[in-house]
């Protein structure tokens, strides 16, 4: 296992739940999240900070296999993440996030700098939620982007103080892979006000899980 993704397990084992979690890249101000991912082709883990609620500063890594060119992808990043707008409606909530980083990236081409970018956009309500993230990520000689589009469904309004459950699903997609077409997956989403925990498989029944947790 890549030293950054062991790094990531490791510290998620020793986390202690103490307070509310989103799966967005900005917690609540002073909040502070871990985030673990691991997808078929794709690892990922972050640790977040947030000074307010609209800025984060985060640390992490990402592992991807099955690449054209690059074969593996292993990268350690530091980045920025920025609300950019957030909708409050009567029965439903929107936002909008970007952000962007830096760190060292090795591949079968080389090691050298790496760059990033993302965004993401989420509409909810208390039963359907919809969301698109995108992320590129290139260095010298080399360029893959990420992409998830989710509809979720939650077969009961869950109250703050209950568990909620989610019926999502995704279509994901890496450009410049070895196998590049939109792959469809499907997973139940449990939260509550102090965590949050993904499950599910892709189409060939390979495993997905996410754990998000605030400390």
């Amino acid at each position: 296992m890549p030293r950054i993704l062991s790094v990531g397990l490791m510290a998620l084992a020793g986390v202690v739940l103490a307070s509310p979690s989103l799966a967005r890249p900005i917690s609540y101000a002073g909040g502070h999240m871990l985030m673990v991912e691991h997808e078929p082709d794709v690892d990922r883990f972050s640790y977040t900070y947030s000074p307010s609620h609209r800025w984060s500063v985060s640390a992490g890594g990402v592992r991807a296999d099955g690449l054209e060119r690059t074969n593996e992808l292993e990268l350690g990043y530091v980045r920025a993440s920025r609300l950019l707008h957030r909708w409050n409606l009567p029965a439903a909530q929107a936002n909008a996030f970007v952000w962007g980083g830096v760190g060292q990236g090795r591949t079968a081409l080389g090691d050298g700098l790496a760059r990033h970018v993302g965004l993401q956009l989420d509409y909810e309500t208390r039963r359907i939620y919809t969301s698109l993230v995108t992320e590129l990520h290139e260095g010298d000689g080399w360029s893959h982007r990420f992409d998830t589009a989710a509809i979720g469904w939650a077969p009961y309004e869950h109250d703050i103080d209950r568990v909620a459950t989610w019926v999502v699903l995704k279509g994901m997609r890496t450009t410049n892979a070895i196998d590049d077409d939109i792959k469809p997956v499907a997973v139940l989403r449990f939260f509550t006000t102090r965590w949050w925990l993904e499950v599910g498989a892709d189409a060939d029944g390979q495993p997905l899980a996410n754990v998000m947790i605030n400390l």
